[in-house]
This record gives C-alpha cells, structure tokens and sequence, in this order.
C-alpha cells in the first residue's frame, strides 16, 4: 500500500462518480496507516479518517469510511498486526454516508458491537433513511446498533476508556471522543476525536422543520468543545488535522510529538464556530429578504 505524503497529497485532487454520487478523490485514496500516540493508530483513507484504538481485551474502531472503504479498512488493520477479528467495539462520530458506509461490513467480518449515540440509531439502522438533511442518493448499508450511548457517557475495553460528549447539530446525535493516552515517555495526553462541527452545504439553519433545534445543538456543542482538555486534536477528516503532513514528520523523525498540539483543537473549534455563526446571519438576513437587523 502507497505511502500518500503530504507533498503528495496535493496532487489526490478531483472527484469520483459513483452511481449518482459525487465525492472527493482522497475520500477512497489509500495511505498507509500510522501511529499517532499511545495505542491510537490511524487505518482510515488519505481523508476519511477511521482510527483503531488498541487494547489487550480487543480494540476499538472510529469511523470507517464509505461503504467501499471497507477492504482498505481491514487491510490497514492488518498492516498494522492487528487482527480485524480482535475488534470488539465499533464506534462513530457521525450517521453520515462518508463515516459510516462500512460499518455494516465490518461489523459481519468483527463481530464487533456497535455503540451510536440515541439521537443517531434510527438513521444508522435505516441506512440514512430519517436523515433530516441528505437523501436518498446518501443512503448506506443497514447496520443493527448493539448499544445506545448517552452525553458524558463511559465507554471502556481492557485499561482503555472513552468518554462520549455529544456535540449535535451536523447530525442529532453527532459524538465527540475523549480518551488519555500514554506517550512513549508516559506523559499523559488527552485526545479528542471531533465529531463534525460544519453546516453542510444547503442545510437550513433557520426555520427548519425537520430539525427545529439545530441552532441551539450547534451552540450547545461549540461550548462543550470550547471545554475539554486537549492535546491531540483529531477529526472524521484527516485534512481537518493535517494528518498526512503531521504523520510525514512523525515518521522523519517527530514521532508522537507531531501530533500534540494543545492550541489546535481551541482554534479549530474557534473558526467552525465563526464560520457557524457567519452561516447564520446570512440565512437570518435572508429571511428578512435582506434587510440588516432592527429595519
């Protein structure tokens, strides 16, 4: 499997057609997986990030992907030395198309159980049918869900613990990860795995039926963002963390500590959040047909 760098990452340009899908090329580009701290290793595509936890008592699985990502998938767990048979939990940030297409197979090759936040089940198991925004051209294979989660909720395999922090609004029930992890020098680091914070193109902010809370759930989650403990700021999209620059400099000499950046994660947050903010106004602006506040 090819190594894609950063360098090279910048010429994984255009698009593919699939059926009546549209989506970028680095979504189904293969990488080399790679280490990112402790037992937290990357196995997703050059963008859509998927990220394989390991523990004594089995291991656990972020996201996997567009339903045709599944062999690169496993075939990264695999390079690794990992057995996709020893993945026990099957967890997601987001019941979207892009992140949860495999899971329906990687959960048959695994058996592993599958957690989801409530807000998200009837659209992990209707295959994105309930979705309040994407239709039927986003749906994604069926998967049964073993185990709802809830905010603030522990989720643990072997010494391993993730706390689940939902942070709604790209989905209802889109999850953030939290976890402690050892670097090589027993430093402890806390990494966080961001659920989607973006307002997807043509999503109603305001006045939206389907999803009346919206605007409410996005602030909710930027505040709960705003407060956790980070040092490694990770995401559903690797280009959201830099992660092909970050693991070329881990492997030329880096390691672990190209990963950790306690001021990332803040400011990441900070400009979804203006750009969240700056989406509204537009629409709210709009909806007044133009006129600026108070007129």
């Amino acid at each position: 499997m090819r190594f894609i760098t950063a360098a090279v990452a910048t010429l994984v340009l255009g698009f593919i057609q699939a059926g009546e899908l549209t989506f970028p090329a680095a979504w189904t580009a293969r990488t080399r997986p790679y280490h990112i701290i402790g037992n937290v290793h990357y196995v997703g595509t050059l963008d859509l990030a998927s990220y394989l936890i390991t523990t004594p008592a089995g291991h656990i699985l972020i996201d996997t992907g567009l339903e045709q990502n599944a062999e690169a998938v496993v075939e990264s767990i695999r390079t690794l030395k990992f057995a996709v048979d020893d993945v026990r939990l099957l967890l997601t940030t987001q019941a979207h198309f892009d992140h949860v297409g495999a899971h329906a197979r990687i959960k048959k090759l695994s058996r592993a159980q599958v957690l989801v936040a409530s807000q998200d089940r009837a659209v992990m198991e209707g295959g994105g049918r309930g979705d309040y925004h994407f239709g039927p051209r986003y749906y994604f294979p069926r998967v049964t869900v073993d185990r709802v989660v809830h905010d603030g909720e522990v989720v643990s395999l072997g010494e391993t613990s993730l706390t689940a922090r939902l942070t709604p609004g790209h989905t209802k029930g889109t999850t953030t990860w939290t976890m402690a992890a050892r670097d090589r020098d027993g430093r402890l680091r806390h990494v966080v795995f961001t659920g989607s914070t973006a307002v997807n193109d043509g999503v109603k902010l305001v006045d939206n039926r389907e999803y009346p809370l919206i605007v409410s759930d996005f602030e909710r989650s930027f505040r709960v963002l705003r407060n956790l403990q980070c040092d490694v700021f990770l995401a559903a999209h690797a280009s959201a963390f830099d992660g092909p620059r970050k693991a070329e400099a881990a492997v030329n000499g880096a390691g672990e500590e190209a990963f950790v950046d306690p001021g990332e994660c803040r400011a990441a947050f900070e400009r979804s959040e203006r750009a969240f903010t700056s989406e509204l106004q537009r629409q709210r602006m709009a909806a007044r047909g133009g006129r600026g506040p108070g007129r």
